[in-house]
């Protein structure tokens, strides 16, 4: 019976641990989906690019159709 109590003890601490684990790891999976939320932003790219020395057009894309004739 005391061994059993034990037993059950050890897998009461063990699920705590696990849950404490769960919580760290989503925290960590929103720090970093917020970092890279950050980074993908325009003003980030545009100013990293500007320190390479290029910087975005003045122009907006034309689209290109190609018909084909058969």
């Amino acid at each position: 019976m005391i061994g059993s109590s034990h037993t059950a003890d050890k897998k009461v601490h063990k699920i705590a641990q696990l849950n404490n684990d769960v919580k760290e790891l989503k925290s960590e999976y929103l720090d970093i989906r917020k970092q890279v939320t950050q980074i993908k932003m325009e003003s980030k790219i545009t100013q990293a690019m500007a320190k390479r020395g290029l910087q975005p057009s003045e122009t907006p894309p034309q689209k290109i159709s190609i018909i084909k004739k058969q």
